[in-house]
């Protein structure tokens, strides 16, 4: 990586320092490498427009829209972009695939990691964002990285073996691209998506099958071409904005409208403190129901009870009948509760509710979920926990201790 000058003074390193700072305090950056790499790659450089505050702000930063005002491409949130570093553990001279160029910052941060002796490649499906990468990492002395215009989903198979390959975009499937061109024992980090419930998985590839290492929640734009995967939008109530998302293939137009009807709530002892996080009982419930999908209510719009999170809150459907997490302040915390709708909505709490009291015994305190994916027509030797069909690959969900499924 080539020598980088700051043309907007002092106060870009000041504040790249600063953000860098709080990720390290705050624990999402944990090694030296990615601290350093953070520190050398000035990321205002790859959002020229923005004003040097915005380019530091622990935030997005969309860069492109499409016709309909939609998001196609952006800086991810360098809280993210940190966390999945981690996740990937690079090192010099290692060999790089990147799915998804973006503005070009995440290749100029692999292409510090792996130093003179590796390679980094980075692949988008959108030519405009690709030159735009192309020329922000000339501008910055990364010119070894290649950016190639192409489709995620096919790889770019000339610079395989690679040791790592990270995607930025979210993706619902493993790609079998993508197990081709991974070396044995190498990593890949990608934001995957099981029944709409999407997290930043970190696979290791051994013996022809990719096991989890860590999982983090996440949520970026979709992967467009071969592997994308439509889903749906069903509106919840008539009279406020409160939706629901989830796969196309589920029948959900039984949840249209049913919160306009009246519901019953059934509260289990499990407790979350304020800052617990909820990935793990998100992920639970996403593998134990077909019909899992995110409930959101973007202005607070909570009904009778406080969803337990505004922005992709657990909820189920089973043909008229729906039911979503709920909270309760209590001394501990916040107690969960589930709220059913429908003609057999109090059974379907039930059983959501009997789930989260299973995870709360089964998968808390020092165990966690670990997700091995196969390739299609292989499977594991014995039924696991969950099993998650998709087009390339099966997921199996086991509950295991954290010092064998996490590193």
């Amino acid at each position: 990586m080539g020598d980088h000058t700051d043309t907007s003074g002092n106060e870009a390193h000041q504040l790249r320092t600063r953000l860098v700072g709080a990720l390290r305090s705050s624990g999402v950056i944990r090694t030296e490498a990615v601290e350093a790499a953070m520190l050398a790659v000035p990321r205002h450089r790859f959002v020229p427009e923005a004003p040097l505050r915005i380019a530091y702000a622990d935030d997005v930063y969309v860069t492109k829209r499409n016709s309909d005002g939609e998001a196609v491409s952006s800086a991810s949130q360098p809280a993210i972009v940190a966390e999945m570093l981690e996740q990937l553990d690079v090192r010099p001279g290692q060999r790089v695939l990147e799915i998804g160029a973006g503005t070009g910052y995440n290749a100029a941060l692999l292409d510090a990691l792996v130093g003179p002796e590796g390679a980094v490649t980075t692949v988008d499906i959108d030519s405009e964002t690709a030159g735009r990468a192309r020329k922000a990492l000339d501008a910055v002395g990364c010119e070894r990285v290649r950016v190639v215009q192409g489709d995620g989903e096919l790889g770019f198979v000339d610079g395989a073996p690679y040791d790592r390959i990270i995607a930025t975009v979210g993706t619902w499937d493993l790609p079998p691209a993508w197990w081709d061109q991974l070396a044995e024992g190498g990593r890949l980090v990608a934001p995957l998506s099981i029944r709409g419930c999407e997290h930043s998985v970190a696979f290791d590839c051994a013996d022809g099958v990719m096991r989890s290492r860590s999982i983090v929640s996440c949520g970026f734009m979709p992967m467009r071409g071969l592997g994308s995967q439509e889903d749906q939008t069903v509106e919840l109530s008539e009279g406020r904005i409160m939706t629901f998302h989830v796969e196309r293939d589920v029948e959900a137009e039984g949840a249209r409208g049913v919160l306009d009807g009246r519901g019953t709530t059934v509260w289990t002892p499990v407790q979350l403190k304020v800052n617990d996080d909820a990935t793990q009982l998100s992920l639970w419930l996403a593998c134990a129901f077909a019909g899992y999908g995110r409930m959101s209510a973007p202005f607070g719009d909570h009904g009778l009870q406080r969803l337990l999170l505004r922005w992709a809150d657990p909820a189920v459907v089973e043909g008229e009948d729906f039911a979503y997490l709920v909270c309760r302040k209590t001394g501990g915390g916040n107690e969960i509760g589930v709220r059913g709708h429908g003609p057999n909505g109090p059974g379907l709490a039930v059983r959501v509710a009997d789930e989260v009291r299973v995870w709360d015994r089964e998968c808390r305190d020092g165990v966690s979920l670990q997700i091995t994916a196969y390739r299609k027509g292989t499977g594991p030797p014995s039924e696991p926990r969950f099993t998650v069909p998709k087009r390339h690959t099966r997921l199996a969900i086991e509950v295991v201790p954290d010092e064998i499924g996490f590193a």
